[in-house]
């Protein structure tokens, strides 16, 4: 007897039997258009009401047409037809047509961390011995022109002067390495998350994208003063809405105000799920930090990679959070 498989809401189920199929889309347990079906004898997942014999009209449903109003929904429906041999291609939802589950983003994002920890934990490692190793060459560099200035013999206040130039010209450059280095982190997280191959080098790919990056990073500082001034609402509105901005440069590849607009279409009728998960976040790196700071090795991968699932589920749906039955192989894989 064949097994069946389903998977609802993000949820693999099964095995079951056909029969058992059959039953659940006559209760309205299964939907033709939203939720796939799949067995051994099949090359992927299928739209469950394309698979003749489950609905009581077993010709294919027809395709939803996309949303005209919104230039990034899916033309088709939630699945297209597989291009390689890991597992079908997710299509992206319209979106805000699904909600966002902060736990399970989460629940995600630990999985992957386990699953991934010594790649997860190399990465980290270098990105924060990056970042740490340039504020501690700056302060080295401060401290020497300090001393080679006073034994010029120059007035105190020059001292200060060009102490605070150099502060200043370092905090510049350390700004703009944080941008680099988020561009590549952004890049390996993706690629972590869809159950990709993950290199260090990933990490210093972002060259092209650093200078839009840095004018959006600018753009979305002044709007997060300001609305923060605007009695703090307003700029927890505007994280949770236009936040994804450099998460949509690397992925789709978007200027300055293409990506705001991307993150504002993709983060529909989730800014209060998004709030809720960034509520999440801090608790577990505020755990973290409780533990001696031993914690974050675990918190901080599992914060990064949940955020990356919660951008993957609001383009694809439930199913990115998902692997394909019986394996360890994400459904975003084939993207």
């Amino acid at each position: 007897m064949t097994e069946w498989f389903y998977a609802r809401d993000g949820r693999q189920n099964g095995p079951v039997t056909f029969e058992q199929l059959v039953e659940l889309a006559r209760t309205g347990g299964l939907d033709a258009i939203k939720d796939s079906v799949w067995n051994s004898s099949m090359q992927g997942w299928t739209p469950a009401g394309q698979v003749p014999g489950i609905f009581a009209v077993t010709s294919a449903p027809a395709m939803p047409v996309s949303n005209a109003a919104n230039p990034y929904a899916a033309p088709e429906s939630n699945w297209s037809e597989s291009f390689n041999s890991t597992g079908p291609a997710l299509a992206e939802i319209e979106h805000g047509s699904e909600q966002l589950e902060p736990m399970a983003c989460i629940s995600r994002g630990y999985e992957i961390t386990r699953r991934q920890f010594a790649n997860v934990f190399l990465v980290g490692l270098v990105y924060f011995a990056l970042v740490m190793g340039l504020s501690f060459i700056i302060g080295i560099v401060q401290q020497v022109v300090l001393v080679v200035s006073s034994r010029d013999g120059g007035a105190p206040n020059d001292f200060g002067t060009l102490a605070l130039l150099v502060q200043g010209v370092g905090q510049v450059f350390q700004q703009v390495l944080s941008i680099f280095m988020q561009l590549g982190m952004v890049r390996v997280g993706l690629n972590f998350v869809s159950g990709r191959e993950v290199s260090i080098g990933m990490l210093f790919g972002g060259g092209s994208k650093l200078l839009p990056a840095i004018g959006a990073s600018i753009l979305f500082g002044i709007a997060m003063i300001i609305g923060l001034l605007l009695l703090i609402v307003p700029g927890i509105y505007i994280a949770m809405r236009y936040g994804y901005f450099l998460t949509a440069m690397v992925d789709r590849d978007l200027g300055i105000f293409e990506a705001f607009e991307y993150s504002s279409s993709v983060t529909t009728n989730n800014r209060l799920n998004l709030f809720l998960l960034a509520l999440l976040n801090f608790l577990i790196i505020l755990a973290g930090v409780l533990l001696c700071g031993v914690g974050l090795i675990l918190a901080a991968p599992i914060v990064w990679l949940g955020s990356l699932v919660a951008y993957r589920w609001l383009q694809y749906g439930p199913n990115a959070a998902a692997d394909h039955p019986g394996t360890q192989i994400p459904m975003l894989n084939s993207l």
